[in-house]
């Protein structure tokens, strides 16, 4: 393992490119320390020495040889079959630029894409275009050409949306420079076989969905008879290959090509007859969709394949990742095209591999969220909707928004089959972890999960027989640690907040009050719930109460004045409640605003309350 200077910034000078790096994460393995640093705009996955704070990189000496130690060196990468000596030697030069250019001068571009909270950024920003062959396959050479590298550049890129993949052979990663040009997926080696995984799989992971790129894990398989398929595919699992629904994760990868280590397992087919492999590929993409609940994508070349499987036709309904340098690629058995082409292992400025994925933004948007994604050339993975020992289903509708949300993995298996009889002609069905899901023709189906507030809180109101059917599942993310879930019922619209310090209460969003709410700004505005809207008021009014830290605020409604807040527990509202609520000056007709040095509130009897700021005097006019 090399080093090389420390990547500690030097002096400033005057703007970006004297910006500190931030580290934004960060993963300590052995004697490595991992990081993901925003440099002047630019995110990069760096890798330094634990013990000296100095930059590493493995030695491209160690190329073809099984890891050892704590390090970087060794591994097999995608296409190992076909790289040459020198494609190591350019990993190594482009991170130690990159590193450098970090130590000693930070990037100043501006980021162009969104955090990794801005789910299917990559997708929506990728260009939608086809993708033709450009060269006919059945005009491509008999045998490959080993060890030998493609110097394709991105003029000569087929067209389709960039991608690229890395492994421990970047510690040095600048994903805005891969994004600029145009990279919008990444595939990074997650493990190999099964004792040996990727240190810096997780900063690097990381990087690529800082900047927003699709991303997803590649286990490098060695099958032997004493390491089965699904061993490794526990191994892929366990160490980081998962995937999840969340529409920014790729399925994973099953890299199985040439043998890269003849001395040690023997022939290019690791010495298993086509039957043995076609056996070994099965056992470990079971045990991944048992893991997962998908297929795993497979990444191979068209030689391995026809020699090493007898050309089975039958992995089709696994997306296919195929290897081909500087000829367009034949379609191994069963598939009739390819979804993704590693046509390079020089591309981008880095000179590092370089994918192209032949369908549509849309498509590549449903290869990542949809766990029954049909190949581009291929056929769809079938949907078995026995999912319990018992013999219970999951079908239609419910059957679709189970499995697209992780099924068995998140909701648990299901313990009724689909009962109907519901208000509007809806329908439920309850799974052992203590979720149900509802269907119904408006809105479709979604689960409530009774394990949690809100879904205790629907419960208190009559189930879908009070706030309607669940229109989306429940949802974190919102200021102080809250959730929501949004229900219907015919016109009415019930939103069920949540958070620490409030619990959970539901804000009829198409009311008076509730649109006050939204018009203040939601929970960033009035805050949470306390209370139901309740009514019960002088003249036939209602409120709702709501609370920001430690402001109180009250929501009242009446048929003449419309909705307004009362802020209780400021000097106006106070004054309001001392003379009475709505009973004394009646209800409001403003919120609280300024004037001046004054903050003033109107009220439905003609009352204005005055507070000064400088004086902190209160009165009244009318």
């Amino acid at each position: 393992m090399l080093a090389i200077s420390s990547l500690a910034p030097a002096a400033a000078t005057d703007g970006a490119a004297g910006a500190e790096p931030v580290t934004l994460s960060e993963d300590r393995r052995g004697g490595l320390v991992s990081k993901v640093v925003d440099s002047g705009g630019q995110i990069v996955t760096t890798t330094e020495d634990a013990a000296t704070g100095e930059a590493v990189l493995p030695d491209p000496a160690t190329a073809g040889t099984r890891p050892t130690g704590d390090g970087l060196d060794g591994g097999a990468v995608m296409g190992q079959w076909a790289k040459s000596p020198e494609h190591f030697e350019r990993l190594a030069e482009a991170s130690a630029r990159t590193a450098a250019e970090l130590d000693d001068e930070p990037g100043t571009g501006e980021r162009t894409a969104p955090d990794d909270d801005a789910t299917g950024a990559a997708g929506a920003a990728a260009e939608e275009a086809g993708v033709a062959e450009s060269a006919d396959p059945a005009a491509a050479a008999e045998e490959p050409v080993a060890a030998v590298s493609s110097l394709a550049t991105a003029a000569s890129a087929p067209a389709g949306i960039k991608g690229t993949d890395v492994s421990n052979w970047q510690p040095t990663v600048n994903w805005s420079s891969l994004w600029n040009q145009g990279s919008r997926f990444a595939y990074v080696k997650t493990s190999e076989g099964d004792s040996i995984t990727n240190r810096i799989f997780g900063e690097q992971y990381a990087g690529a969905g800082r900047v927003g790129m699709y991303r997803g894990g590649y286990h490098f398989a060695i099958p032997t008879r004493d390491s089965s398929g699904a061993k490794q595919a526990d191994y892929f699992v366990n160490n980081g290959g998962g995937w999840s629904a969340d529409g920014k994760t790729l399925p994973g990868l099953l890299d199985i090509e040439n043998n890269p280590y003849p001395s040690l397992y023997g022939n290019q087919c690791y010495g298993f007859s086509p039957a043995e492999m076609v056996g070994w590929i099965r056992d470990f993409s079971d045990r991944y969709k048992a893991r997962t609940g998908r297929l795993p994508a497979i990444y191979t070349n068209y030689y391995f394949w026809r020699d090493c499987t007898g050309n089975s036709t039958a992995f089709n309904d696994h997306p296919l990742h195929i290897a081909s340098y500087g000829a367009a690629p034949q379609n191994p058995g069963g598939w009739t095209t390819w979804d993704i082409w590693q046509y390079t292992d020089a591309g981008f400025a880095e000179r590092i591999d370089a994918n192209v994925y032949r369908g549509t933004a849309a498509q590549l948007g449903d290869l990542a969220r949809n766990r029954y994604h049909k190949p581009l050339g291929g056929r769809a993975p079938a949907g078995a909707t026995t999912v319990s020992p018992s013999g219970y289903t999951v079908k239609g509708g419910i059957g679709s928004k189970y499995r697209a949300l992780g099924g068995a993995s998140v909701f648990g298996a299901p313990v009724m089959n689909e009962r109907g009889g519901l208000v509007g002609g809806g329908v439920y069905q309850r799974f052992a972890k203590n979720s149900t899901f509802y269907w119904s023709a408006p809105t479709g189906a979604w689960p409530v999960n009774f394990n949690g507030a809100i879904g205790r809180t629907f419960a208190a109101h009559r189930y879908e027989n009070g706030l309607g059917y669940p229109s989306s599942q429940e949802r974190g993310g919102l200021v102080g640690g809250g959730a929501y879930q949004v229900f219907r019922s015919g016109a009415n619209v019930h939103k069920i907040l949540w958070s620490p310090g409030t619990g959970a209460y539901p804000v009829k969003e198409n009311s008076g009050i509730g649109s006050a709410w939204k018009r203040a700004g939601f929970e960033r505005g009035l805050g949470y719930p306390t209370t139901d809207e309740r009514g019960g008021l002088v003249d036939g009014g209602a409120y709702q109460m709501f609370r920001s830290g430690n402001s109180i605020h009250k929501v009242l409604w009446s048929a003449r004045s419309g909705a307004h807040p009362v802020k209780e527990n400021s000097a106006i509202g106070a004054e309001w409640r001392a003379a009475g609520h709505e009973r004394g000056y009646g209800y409001p007709v403003t919120g609280e605003y300024r004037h001046g040095t004054e903050v003033r509130q109107q009220f439905s009897k003609n009352f204005t309350v005055h507070y000064s700021t400088t004086t902190k005097r209160i009165w009244v006019t009318r």
